[in-house]
């Protein structure tokens, strides 16, 4: 009697085993069959777009950009999840830019300067590159009909910072914007700043002064980047020397001495282009920019020596500058 409760005990506890495998192997198949439904609380379209505007918002840049990196992860396993969901590629792609572009640490009138388009890492490009490739996707599926405008925009933004197209062709895609006037205002002065660099300055300039420009400091530093990038350089004048009087902090009155030095060097009035340079140099002698911009006024008054001084003293700070290289005779 003994044997046989004991070997009937042994059954027991086999039988338990394998059925708790079996449990155990049925979880595991189930979860990874059907985790897009399973996981459906964690990731989908709205909480993405949800949680996208909430990092967009966030003032800490670290802080965003972690948010950013986080959510550019789950919204790749989303696609992975869903790959004939075009909504699913498009919201990624959208992440994808929005992070690019927090990487870049750089107000939007920057990106109106070439050089700084040209020295966007290969790091950030890449970023630029992959939202570019999971909206095309999202095309692709969906034939475009579904995509959002604020989409469309970063689409067009990625494509304008990792030099993709030619701007005319971007303006083109740009131009499928269904409602302007609905766009978030830091797409809307991408949509201007498109507008102006492709040369459709009127359309550009009367959409900043409309809807692109905040009571404060950046927005008016964008329509003042806004009319000289639309040769509009009297009034870039008037609102950069608007700024100069109403400003306290240094980082901006610096920007705002370098455009106008910029602005009268090219119009020939030296004397003002030297003014404003200085007065930069003042609070930053290391500004690298500067010290170029100033080096090309002592070259057109024909002070060679202390042009090529300036020029050299860039090299010391940044010896890959291939500007101060090309003016220094040396590439």
């Amino acid at each position: 009697m003994y044997y046989r409760y004991k070997s009937k005990q042994r059954r027991k506890i086999t039988t338990k085993w394998i059925v708790n495998i079996l449990l155990i192997v049925t979880v595991v198949f189930v979860v990874h069959r059907y985790h897009q439904y399973i996981f459906f609380w964690k990731y989908t379209i709205n909480k993405l777009q949800e949680k996208l505007e909430i990092a967009s918002k966030q003032p800490d840049i670290t802080i965003r950009q972690q948010q950013l990196k986080d959510l550019c992860t789950a919204a790749s396993k989303y696609a992975e999840s869903n790959p004939l969901s075009s909504d699913a590629y498009y919201v990624l792609g959208e992440i994808y830019g929005v992070y690019a572009y927090s990487l870049l640490k750089k107000p939007i009138y920057s990106l109106y300067d070439e050089s700084v388009l040209q020295n966007i890492s290969t790091d950030i490009r890449q970023y630029f590159l992959l939202s570019i490739k999971a909206i095309n996707k999202g095309i692709a599926l969906g034939g475009g009909s579904s995509i959002d405008d604020n989409t469309r925009v970063v689409q067009a933004a990625s494509l304008y910072c990792s030099g993709y197209y030619p701007i005319n062709e971007i303006y083109t895609i740009i131009q499928k914007v269904s409602n302007v006037h609905k766009l978030s205002l830091h797409n809307i002065r991408i949509y201007s700043l498109i507008a102006i660099k492709s040369g459709h300055y009127e359309e550009g300039i009367e959409l900043v002064k409309a809807k692109g420009v905040s009571d404060n400091i950046e927005g008016r530093m964008f329509l003042a980047a806004s009319y000289l990038y639309a040769n509009q350089q009297t009034n870039a004048i008037i609102q950069y020397r608007d700024i100069l009087k109403n400003s306290r902090d240094n980082t901006i009155i610096k920007e705002v001495h370098i455009e106008l030095g910029k602005i009268f060097y090219r119009k020939g009035v030296y004397a003002q282009s030297l003014e404003h340079l200085n007065a930069a140099l003042q609070i930053d002698d290391h500004d690298v920019q500067c010290k170029l911009w100033l080096g090309k006024v002592y070259s057109a008054v024909g002070n060679i020596s202390q042009a090529k001084a300036l020029w050299s003293e860039v090299l010391l700070l940044d010896s890959n500058n291939t500007e101060a290289k090309r003016l220094l005779g040396i590439m």
